[in-house]
């Protein structure tokens, strides 16, 4: 499950005029193949959703299986920056597939063959990628074959860690030893691969990360073997000033590599600062303080061109916020303002910009997401028989599905009781089989004789026969069945409603404090609004609104679906101080801009000298109070 856009100027297969389906899917062209298997740019057809279909091409036990493992493994994880398998199955036909979402980009391999891309993409892309890392490490799961090939990268600068048919997993049934070493090993592998042993730790990947961040910093291949030392004299400046960390991410002693791959990428932007600000504007990094480290929010990372394109508000708040981040980095800054803070109130601790000693300065974007979504509901169709109307006339009409079949023009979030919707193409005339076509039947009451003779009471002469008073002595009635009309109509029919939804989540900030929880809602402003498409992969990218969007999704139920989304995005700025004060480990957040800005911390800053000093005037004043009325 690789390389999919290193194939993309292949021929194509199947021709335009000959697409295939597979389920739900319509196979427009076969745009490459990987190890395992063939990729097609693919479409579902009833969500009408680009998407890429991998067809198992090696039907051996081993190849089999390690599809299966990638496919169930990515499907049952979620990141930003892993590309997830969002169905597979068996076709009678084609064998085992999976589906993946489309993703516009190309692989990092294909970009390295056009040599070391952009520093600030580089550091980006090694970001991500060690992110994504971190989390499968902390699911048990190691990948062991991190490498440019696996590696997706959209125009935007968005990485996606894909393949994980070789992944390590507790209780894994697979038997490695199958494979021989030329089927896994690259010059990304660490020298103590071995697939066969039971257990693999998250060192591998992280010398894997090494080995990718070497090429993209210095345009070569990593050097194979026992790694000691880096020959960087003719390679890039980046390259000399990344050399100890490199060094030690490609350590070949496992002991010795970063414990993560983020400790390892944050080390590398740190190590790179200098060469990082000539490719901003709107950060120095090299005037930080050494703890403070700016986080990207997954959005940002995600969808920060799309978004910018998109609002100006958003580009303006990220604008605010890398400008204020770099702002409070710059050292002393936030000893300056946390001295001033203290200044404002008489009973804060003064001048607590020097006495806190600080251990991390982070600053990030929090963001609040709202998605209002209007419904509609088609029920499976229902076949009923009618009468025929006198003005109605058999009309031939394409034949529709429930879902094809037009409504009227749904009003902009706004609900419907709705009603019966007859199925185009479903009518069908027929002679009423109770009349024969002539619209009368013989009359019940009389069984046709046109009198009826009523029932002799004791005692009295028999009665004499009267007309039937329901035919009216005519024999026959009306036909109930067409109503008299001789034909029936047979025909399908649905009903449909529609209906509004209002879901919101944010970026998991449930772990920080009550009150830091309660200022964020309140500072947050609204930084984008729109109608988006709930299927499109980009809005999946990101794991909170992902999850939104999937819970949006399964409120539509079995007959329903969403037709109308509307995505409201708030945000809001906040740097989040770690230290020790008087000995006690303690947290602060500053959260808001300019005049907004609150300050919240988890231990007391009170000046509690000063407090006393007061409550023991005021008992003073108290009792000389006391004292003087008490003399009087």
């Amino acid at each position: 499950m690789s390389n999919l856009h290193s194939f993309a100027h292949g021929e194509p297969w199947p021709p335009a005029d000959q697409e295939l389906e597979l389920r739900e899917y319509r196979l427009h062209e076969q745009i490459g193949q990987d190890e395992l298997s063939l990729i097609y740019r693919a479409t579902h057809q009833t969500l009408n959703r680009p998407v890429y279909v991998f067809i198992l091409r090696r039907h051996d036990w081993i190849s089999n299986s390690r599809f299966q493992l990638a496919a169930r493994l990515a499907a049952s994880l979620s990141h930003s920056h892993l590309l997830p398998v969002i169905d597979a199955g068996h076709d009678e036909h084609y064998g085992d597939y999976m589906v993946t979402p489309y993703i516009a980009g190309r692989s990092l391999n294909e970009i390295l063959q056009e040599g070391p891309p952009d520093l600030t993409l580089a550091v980006r892309i090694i970001t991500q990628i060690a992110a994504v890392l971190d989390y499968l490490h902390e699911q048990q799961v190691v990948h062991r074959d991190v490498q440019p090939a696996n590696i997706l990268v959209t125009p935007e600068g968005n990485a996606y860690l894909t393949n994980l048919s070789l992944a390590a997993v507790p209780d894994a049934p697979l038997d490695w030893s199958m494979l021989s070493e030329a089927d896994y090993l690259t010059p990304y592998s660490a020298p103590e691969l071995k697939l066969a042993q039971a257990e693999a730790h998250p060192s591998l990947d992280i010398y894997s990360l090494g080995a990718v961040a070497y090429h993209l910093l210095s345009g070569e291949l990593p050097p194979t073997g026992m790694i000691v030392d880096l020959d960087l004299h003719d390679k890039p400046q980046a390259c000399v000033l990344a050399e100890r960390v490199l060094l030690r991410m490609l350590s070949p002693q496992p002991n010795l590599r970063f414990s993560t791959a983020s400790a390892a990428a944050n080390a590398l932007r740190l190590a790179l600062r200098s060469l990082l600000d000539q490719n901003t504007i709107d950060m120095e990094e090299s005037r930080w303080e050494d703890c403070a480290e700016w986080f990207e929010n997954p959005l940002e990372l995600a969808l920060s061109s799309e978004l910018a394109n998109l609002a100006e508000q958003f580009n303006d708040f990220l604008t605010e916020a890398r400008k204020r981040a770099d702002t409070f980095h710059r050292r002393d800054y936030l000893r300056k303002w946390l001295n001033r803070w203290s200044r404002q109130k008489p009973f804060r601790r003064p001048s607590l910009g020097q006495l806190i000693e600080f251990e991390l300065i982070a600053s990030y974007n929090i963001y609040f997401y709202t998605l209002k979504v209007l419904y509609e509901q088609r029920s499976p169709p229902q076949l009923r028989s009618r009468p025929m109307r006198n003005d109605e006339r058999p009309v031939a009409e394409r034949a529709l599905d429930v879902w094809a079949t037009p409504l009227p023009v749904h009003r902009d979030f706004t609900s419907e009781p709705g009603g019966e919707v007859i199925l185009p193409g479903s009518r069908r005339f027929f002679t009423c089989t109770g009349c024969q076509g002539s619209g009368q039947v013989v009359c019940p009451q009389c069984q046709g004789k046109g009198v009826i003779k009523p029932k002799a009471r004791r005692g009295e002469p028999d009665p004499v026969e009267q007309p039937c008073d329901r035919c009216k002595g005519y024999q026959r009635v009306r036909c109930e069945t067409c109503d008299g009309n001789g034909n029936l109509v047979e025909e399908k029919f649905f009903t449909w409603s529609r209906w509004v939804v209002e879901l919101e989540n944010d970026d998991d900030s449930e772990d920080l404090p009550q009150q830091v929880q309660r200022l964020l809602k309140q500072q947050a402003r609204e930084i984008y609004e729109s109608e988006i498409d709930l299927y499109d992969s980009r809005w999946h990218s990101v794991g909170p609104l992902s999850r939104l969007i999937e819970e949006a999704i399964a409120k539509a139920g079995e007959h329903g679906r969403p037709i109308q989304a509307k995505l409201t995005i708030r945000g809001v700025m906040m740097t989040e101080i770690s230290g020790m004060l008087d000995d006690q480990e303690c947290r602060l957040y500053v959260i808001g801009s300019g005049e907004n800005e609150k300050l919240v911390s988890t231990v007391s800053l009170l000046n509690l000298e000063r407090l006393a000093l007061v409550v023991v005037a005021v008992l003073f004043l108290v009792v000389v109070a006391i004292t003087a009325i008490m003399l009087l």
